[in-house]
Formats: C-alpha cells, structure tokens, sequence
C-alpha cells in the first residue's frame, strides 16, 4: 500500500519539548515518541500503534552520537557536523543537509542511490510537518527515528564529531585552519558557527 512508504510528524514537535505522535498518509497514527524532554541526553522512546515499546533514541554518555534501536537491532547515528553532516552505522546511510534547512536525503552508499528523502509539507490537520519517505518501507520505521534525532541534535545544538573532509579537505576548507587546534571528539556547536550560524574559518 503507498500509504506505508511515507510518515508525518510536526515540525515544531521537538521545540515544544512534548511527547508526539507520528502519523501514516491516511493519517492514520503509526508511532509516537515519547520522554521526559528536558535535555539532549535524555533516552526517547519510540511507540508503535499498539502501545508497546519498539524503539528508543539513546544518546552516548556525552551526547555526542546516538544510538537508534528498533526491535532487536540498533545503529549509531553519527553527528559529523550538526546542521551539515549526518552519518547513520549500520544502514551506510550518508547524509547532508539539515531538518533546519529542508530537503533532506539519505544516500546509501553501497547501493549508491537516495534511499530516504525528508522534506516539510502541510499534512492534513495537522499543519506543517516533516514527509519522511522511505523506498524500502522496511527502513521507514529507522530513517523516522533517526530524523527526529536530528531534529534533537539541532534543537539542543549538542556536539559534532568532524571527519577527516571536513577538518581541512576540499569539501570542508573553510573549516581547515580551525579543526587544526581543537580536538578531533565532541566540537561544541559554537565553536563551529556564528551568531548567525554561518561557519566560522
């Protein structure tokens, strides 16, 4: 059914700092995330349609990567630099871009093709929302959870981990002389961009 390749939630769910739900085209509810909000190293939860718990969003012991689980298996998602670069171990998803700054797409890279594309559209009653699409509906449930880890990453602002491209290569250069003095782990956010987020040289 094409109604399962694609799933909604609001885009200001994560700035109220509230439990939501997430919502199939039908509007049909799919899941809901729930947990106490208050900082970025909190664990959510991610409920299925029947009330049970199928999922959770764990951050590590310094919120600088989380990791995603889905029933008995679990990923890493990977902040390289927070607004510009996501990576998610174990579905070699590849991502650039930002929910701040829609169109998102998730490349992966054995298969070399997008499998997820997130972009903001209005949904029904419900306002504007985040449109996750999935090619293989088997992945819609984790490429959901890990947009809304990055909806988390980026309400909170928390720590990047830049690669090696973006310490100083081609693609990063503006980047280069500055990720010579700092560490390689846990970059906070203002010492990666402005006042008015732009990046700092």
């Amino acid at each position: 059914m094409p109604k399962f390749n694609k799933m909604y939630f609001p885009v200001d769910a994560i700035a109220k700092h509230e439990d939501f739900d997430v919502w199939y085209s039908d509007g049909e509810r799919a899941l809901r995330f729930e947990g106490p909000w208050e900082k970025e190293s909190d664990r959510i939860a991610m409920i299925g349609r029947m009330g049970g718990q199928i999922g959770q969003i764990r951050p590590d012991n310094k919120a600088l990567n989380y990791y995603l689980r889905h029933d008995r298996f679990e990923y890493e998602f990977q902040t390289r630099v927070i607004k510009e670069h996501y990576y998610v171990e174990g579905m070699l998803w590849d991502i650039h871009g930002s929910v701040s700054k829609p169109p998102v797409d998730f490349f992966q890279i054995k298969k070399k093709k997008n499998e997820v594309h997130v972009r903001k559209t209005l949904f029904k009653d419900h306002g504007e929302c985040f449109e996750v699409t999935a090619r293989d509906t088997a992945s819609l449930r984790i490429a959901v959870e890990a947009t809304v880890a990055m909806c988390i990453k980026e309400e909170y602002k928390g720590l990047s981990d830049p690669d090696e491209d973006e310490r100083g290569g081609k693609k990063r250069g503006t980047f280069g002389k500055f990720f010579d003095f700092i560490q390689p782990k846990g970059v906070p956010y203002e010492k990666l961009y402005d006042e008015e987020g732009n990046p700092l040289s």
